[in-house]
């Protein structure tokens, strides 16, 4: 299975409650160029993805895994600690919508 980071781009940015056109002047991107990452068309390079964690504080690598990775392809010295991370995001994650809804 291929994570690609654009859906979690899109989901993070909709969790945040944010139209595709104010997260892309957020981020300082055409909203064209989001729509294409968001769509798979186009992969954010590392300065955007830098660009998410210093105005979101997420790690869209991270946050990929944590929402589409597969815990049982993992060696099984580290599962815990997997699952706890992917657990700990998707709380992060309801927090950050609840501080957007605010």
């Amino acid at each position: 299975m291929t994570i690609r980071l654009g859906n979690t781009a899109c989901d993070l940015r909709k969790k945040l409650g944010l139209s595709q056109r104010d997260a892309a002047k957020r981020l300082g991107i055409s909203f064209v160029h989001l729509c294409n990452i968001e769509k798979n068309r186009a992969a954010p390079s590392q300065r955007l993805i830098d660009r998410f964690r210093e105005l979101w504080g997420v790690d869209l690598y991270v946050l990929a895994w944590c929402q589409h990775g597969n815990v049982d392809d993992l060696p099984e010295g580290v599962r815990k600690a997997a699952t706890a991370l992917a657990d700990g995001w998707q709380k992060q994650l309801g927090e950050l919508g609840k501080r957007a809804s605010d």
